[in-house]
């Protein structure tokens, strides 16, 4: 199994924008860093292949997750598995969406469950097209419902203060159009009949986020399978879906977004991670050279945590920042790959992905992290950060694949 946009492969898509950088020699961060510990990790292997896309702390202490297991003995079909866990990582139950390719899941305010999952197909060239649905499911993995989004590929779901959800993600264009998709955001009622959408032509969406005041925030790329320098945008929208703010930011793609106490938001991408105010105007941006950080979490004391996947060694990564983005600690985990984080309510972090057994055989993978480990009073090794140009001119930007792909 290889790299994907957003974490991997998945079949009968794409893989979008596997990025390789220019790397360039290990630096130091000379500030007194603390380095946190791996508390527990845990793996789930149903078939095959196995992974974990999304994972999100739950009210009880435990872990909802979402991911994809492919047996090649039955024709490699993919099937969604859903995973609840306790604290510790022991698995509480275990739900199978037969042929489906997962996106995103949250937790509803009754303890229930709502999960974003897609199947895409191919005219056997680079024709995609899509049908994502919204699945309604009980505190014990039941499902109540389920609810078609007709074209398009889901990124993320939420649930809304009025009892709704929201879905973000694309929609497939036609051959020939002047873009080859459109960015959509879909709110529906309790029930998951769409309300309203809104769409945003030239744009594949990564991730959405409901903010404090009730209205939207989702991110993105113009450029979904070459991830062009200046082409990551963010758009805010009020609880109607009226359009705010639309800012593009000098960066090739936004992969997650979270909103800080201060009312700012705080993104990753490939190579970059940031923080814009509630106007959308850049505070600061920093560069992470080879980095692809598919996850943001806030930290408690006012820093950020990124994680994701060293686009060169494949090699997981998660680090802390300050309230500025200066990398404080840094972590490898060499036999997985980080897909997903959250913070964790009494402190630490989880994160979520998939760990390589062998050639053609990986196990979905879950740890947590503590929030801060002892002071070393060392300094932490980090990936020196050049221009994001000098990355690009080394790189291989776009690989059109027909096997197992990701949310972007």
């Amino acid at each position: 199994m290889t790299e994907k946009s957003r974490a991997f492969w998945q079949r009968g898509a794409i893989l979008v924008a596997l990025l390789f950088a220019v790397v360039l020699p290990v630096g130091v961060v000379s500030a007194t860093a603390t380095s946190p510990e791996v508390v527990w990790n845990t793996t789930f292997t149903l078939e095959n292949e196995n992974k974990f896309d999304a994972v999100a702390a739950t009210a009880d202490g435990g872990f909802i997750l979402i991911g994809s297991t492919l047996s090649r003995t039955i024709g490699g079909v993919e099937d969604v598995m859903l995973v609840k866990t306790d604290g510790t990582g022991n698995q509480v139950w275990l739900t199978r969406l037969p042929g489906m390719a997962p996106a995103s899941v949250a937790v509803t305010a009754d303890g229930g469950f709502i999960a974003g999952v897609y199947n895409v197909s191919s005219d056997g060239g680079t024709v995609y097209q899509g049908t994502s649905f919204l699945v309604r499911l009980n505190a014990a993995g039941e499902e109540e419902w389920r609810e078609v989004l007709p074209g398009m590929k889901v990124s993320s779901v939420a649930e809304t203060p009025d009892g709704g959800y929201v879905a973000a993600g694309w929609l497939w264009n036609e051959t020939g159009s002047e873009n080859e998709t459109t960015g959509v955001l879909v709110k529906t009622d309790g029930d998951g009949t769409p309300v309203w959408n809104r769409t945003f032509p030239g744009t594949a969406v990564n991730t959405g986020i409901v903010t404090s005041d009730g209205g939207y925030l989702i991110g993105g790329t113009s450029s979904p399978f070459t991830y062009d320098k200046g082409d990551g945008f963010i758009i805010r929208l009020d609880a109607d879906g009226n359009t705010l703010w639309y800012r593009n930011y000098q960066v090739p793609v936004i992969f997650d977004l979270k909103e800080t106490g201060d009312g700012r938001f705080v993104y990753s991408g490939n190579y970059w991670y940031g923080v814009v105010d509630s106007d959308g105007e850049e505070v600061w941006v920093r560069n992470m050279e080879g980095f692809a950080g598919y996850s943001v979490a806030l930290q408690p004391a006012g820093g950020y945590l990124v994680a994701g996947t060293d686009a060169v060694s494949g090699e997981g990564l998660a680090f802390g920042t300050d309230s500025d983005g200066a990398i404080l600690w840094s972590m490898k985990f060499p036999e997985s790959r980080v897909y997903a984080a959250a913070s964790v309510p009494d402190g630490g972090y989880v994160l979520a992905g998939i760990q390589i057994v062998s050639s053609g055989n990986s196990t979905a993978w879950l740890a947590v992290i503590t929030e801060l480990g002892v002071e070393t009073g060392e300094p932490v090794p980090t990936t020196t950060a050049p221009g994001f140009g000098a990355a690009t001119a080394g790189a291989a930007l776009v690989f059109l694949v027909a096997t197992r792909y990701r949310r972007g």
